[in-house]
């Protein structure tokens, strides 16, 4: 009687990792922008769509795409940047929204790591 094979396991979906940090931009300083790589454009979006209602973290936001001036192993980056309109800080200190930022990647994008960078240079030479 022949050997029943073994039944070759589905290899697990690879983790992405995605890494974001905080600057301030503007002709003041004053316009909070999330900074993000690995995230897909979608993916980012529906984060902020979620955090961003009516009463949440901010009135509204922006996203566009930068690009990296360095290219690395031969690719060039790019990054997806958020700007919050009107921060509600009333409703959630810099750290929390640091944290309602990262469930809500964690809850869209599974299975992923996320990782806050609180030096935005460190985070622009990854």
């Amino acid at each position: 009687m022949p050997r029943p094979r073994k039944r070759q396991q589905p290899e697990s979906q690879p983790e992405s990792y995605v890494v974001f940090s905080i600057d301030y931009r503007g002709n003041d300083d004053d316009v909070l922008t999330f900074v993000f790589m690995g995230a897909h454009w979608d993916t980012i979006t529906r984060v902020f769509r979620f955090l961003c209602c009516p009463n949440g973290i901010a009135r509204g936001f922006s996203q566009y795409e930068e690009h990296a001036c360095i290219m690395r192993n031969g690719k060039g980056y790019r990054r997806i940047c958020v700007e919050l309109s009107e921060p509600n800080y009333h409703f959630a200190s810099l750290s929390d929204m640091c944290l309602l930022v990262e469930a809500r990647l964690h809850a869209e994008q599974y299975p992923c790591r996320v990782k806050l960078y609180r030096d935005y240079e460190k985070f622009i030479n990854i």
